[in-house]
């Protein structure tokens, strides 16, 4: 799309006609009208009927009409200059598009309040007039329309000769409040406790702000020594960044560090428009019109409640997922000695899970108060699932939600499509593995012990579970049943959910320093004795993540069961290690006497309930890990199917790359 040019026949139409008059009226306000730019605006955007593109045809209008008429394009440069000198800018210069100068909580707050109560405007501030003239499509014509357009605009209008330093102009005072709030933003306590050289040595953030200051009294020549500086406070925010993986990170820091970014990003830009209106050179226009289309872009998210959770919680998920895929390297086993152990790891694992599912059994039998017996049937799980970790044992379905983080943060560092592809199939492979051997595991010993515990009370002569309750554990398994994979993606849910909790706490622990705290308490160390409670906080150090993700594991699957019950709503759960357990346990109640069809329909039962809790827990774990390494939706959502088709193609490639398979050392 180019411009065009005079005598063109785009002139001739009706929007060419309200264009050039609403120019004409502008040449006779006396004194300027900004009513007009409002109706200027207006005759630019496309009609509810109208497609984008005639928002753009417009816009070529508009600059074919100011080429050939000078005095219009004067008169519009002057409503333009008396907009900027009776509107106050340095909201708008300072704020929009950036992240908000408030606590996450805070400005969290603020927003769903102004989702229930509109904000009142303030059309005396240039940002709240820009808003009021913004509306939903805009956004859209003026993202997609040529920037080369706009930058010819500009050219016709002389804009550069608005943004002067002496006498102070337009974007002075939002340069200086903005180097005000860098300084004061750089001395942040919790900024100077990741980065303690901060406050030790000059803080470039307070030399930015006196460099500055300088420059718009006319006390220095260039602008030379504010780029360095602005490169120090970049470089020192690197480091800041760069320690997260050994400090932790918190919302308020990375709002801060963010926040500290883009400040500094816009100062470059407006200290780089008045530089060039200072020299008198031809002026490239290309910063200004960027800069444009990213207040009109963020005009629509200044209270979007999403926009907010976007921009800080993808970073705070970011962090938190790359200390599960931390995790997530012990889940993966590289060799055959490797395998071996995770099959005999899982099978410890299946051996707790048969007598929590016993348990279970027991304490529903009971018939106790809803409460009471969701407590307890939690607790049976927190406790059991903390058991198999402490003992080193292995949950298959815990798998995914781990591995998924390691292999979406190691596929985000490959560009190369081909690269990518072999490094999704070398990974599916090992993964498909490690599943396989962990599930065996868990669902081979969990039937076995279970059918042990079985033979073992009835030879004393007891029971594990009634007739009806093994009717009951059968009716749970079918594949068919009412809700049965619904209720093993619930589950699946909650296995996710258990990582991203594990990696919250793993950060939380390095972050806030836990256990240095714990260390400090008095009464623990009174009660069990001071080396036994060093010991607890040692561990503690490096397990406390895995420890509060199995607990959360664990009384989601209690308390979703009870909710449902409680809400009438269709909330379960399905496990695969518990539902091989369950089968062992009915089938032994009916001697061993159930039709084969019976058997063989709760075996494939058994099996699609652990697939459908593998595939949603990584469909989950590995979305939202691209997510957080800035992948987009589109990007990810097709890394995930060529994840996951690659793991369902994976146990054919077996026979295949079996050969070099070698076990590490």
């Amino acid at each position: 799309m180019g411009v065009a040019e005079p005598g063109d026949a785009a002139l001739d139409n009706p929007a060419a006609a309200f264009i050039a008059q609403t120019l004409e009226r502008m040449t006779e306000a006396q004194p300027a009208d900004l009513a007009l730019l409002t109706r200027l605006w207006f005759h630019l955007r496309p009609h509810a009927n109208q497609p984008i593109a005639a928002a753009h045809a417009k816009l070529d209008t508009l600059v074919t009409i100011l080429t050939q008429q000078p005095a219009y394009a004067h008169a519009l440069r002057e409503h333009l200059a008396t907009l900027f000198a009776t509107k106050k800018s340095t909201r708008l210069l300072t704020e929009a598009g950036l992240l908000p100068y408030r606590s996450f909580a805070a400005e969290l707050k603020r927003r769903i309040g102004f989702k229930l109560l509109p904000p009142e405007h303030d059309p005396s501030h240039l940002r709240d007039w820009l808003d009021a003239q913004i509306a939903p499509r805009d956004r859209e014509w003026v993202i997609d329309s040529d920037p080369t357009v706009w930058a010819r605009l500009c050219e016709l209008l002389q804009l550069h000769s608005l943004f002067q330093r002496d006498p102070p102009g337009v974007l002075t005072n939002a340069i200086r409040s903005l180097a005000h709030r860098i300084a004061a933003g750089g001395l942040d306590p919790e900024l100077l406790r990741i980065e303690p050289a901060l406050e030790e040595y000059d803080s470039p953030f307070l030399a930015l702000h006196h460099e500055v200051d300088e420059w718009l009294r006319g006390e220095a020549g260039d602008t030379r020594q504010i780029d360095v500086l602005i490169d120090q406070c970049e470089s020192a925010l690197d480091r800041v960044r760069r320690r997260k993986n050994e400090t932790g990170t918190s919302i308020e820091l990375t709002l801060q560090s963010l926040r500290l970014s883009q400040q500094m990003r816009r100062m470059r830009t407006l200290i780089g428009l008045i530089d060039e209106a200072a020299a008198g050179a031809v002026a490239d226009y290309a910063p200004l019109v960027a800069l444009f289309f990213e207040l009109v872009e963020t005009s629509a998210e200044r209270y979007r409640v999403s926009s907010l959770l976007r921009d800080t919680g993808g970073r705070l998920a970011r962090q938190i997922s790359l200390f599960a895929s931390q995790t997530g390297e012990h889940y993966v086993a590289e060799g055959r000695a490797a395998l071996k152990r995770m099959f005999w790891s899982a099978s410890g694992a299946g051996v707790v899970i048969a007598g929590m599912a016993l348990l279970k059994s027991r304490v529903l039998a009971l018939h106790l108060a809803p409460l009471q017996e969701a407590l307890l049937v939690s607790l049976n799980y927190a406790l059991g699932f903390v058991l198999i970790y402490v003992l080193h044992l292995t949950i298959a379905t815990k798998q995914p939600a781990m591995t998924a983080s390691l292999f979406a943060h190691t596929l985000a560092e490959v560009r190369s499509h081909a690269a990518r592809q072999k490094l999704i199939d070398e990974f599916a492979d090992k993964v498909w593995r490690s599943q396989a051997a962990a599930i065996l595991g868990n669902m081979l010993f969990a039937f076995a012990t279970a059918v042990a515990i079985a033979l073992a009370l009835d030879f004393s002569g007891h029971h594990t579970v009634s007739i009806d309750k093994a009717h009951h554990l059968l009716a749970e398994i079918h594949p068919l049943g009412t809700g049965t994979l619904f209720y093993a993606a619930v589950a699946g849910v909650g296995l996710f959910l258990s990582g991203i909790v594990s990696g919250y706490y793993d950060n939380k622990t390095i972050y806030q320093r836990i256990p240095e705290r714990l260390l400090r308490l008095k009464l623990p160390p009174r009660l069990m004795g001071a080396r036994l409670w060093a010991r607890i906080v040692d561990y503690l150090r490096e397990h406390l993540g895995g420890v509060m993700g199995n607990v959360f594991f664990g009384f989601y699957l209690g308390l979703t069961s009870a909710f449902g019950a409680l809400a009438g709503l269709p909330l379960d759960i399905r496990h695969i290690a518990f539902s091989a357990a369950n089968l062992g346990y009915a089938w032994q109640i009916f001697d061993w006497q159930l039709p084969l069809h019976v058997v063989l329909v709760s075996i494939a039962g058994v099996l699609l309930i652990g697939m459908v809790n593998l595939s949603v827990s990584f469909s989950l774990a590995f979305y939202m890990a691209l997510r957080a390494t800035r992948t987009s939706a589109r990007g990810s959502g097709q890394l995930l199917g060529r994840g996951l088709l690659a793991i369902l193609k994976a146990p054919f490639r077996w026979r295949r790359i079996d050969p070099s398979f070698k076990e590490t050392p």
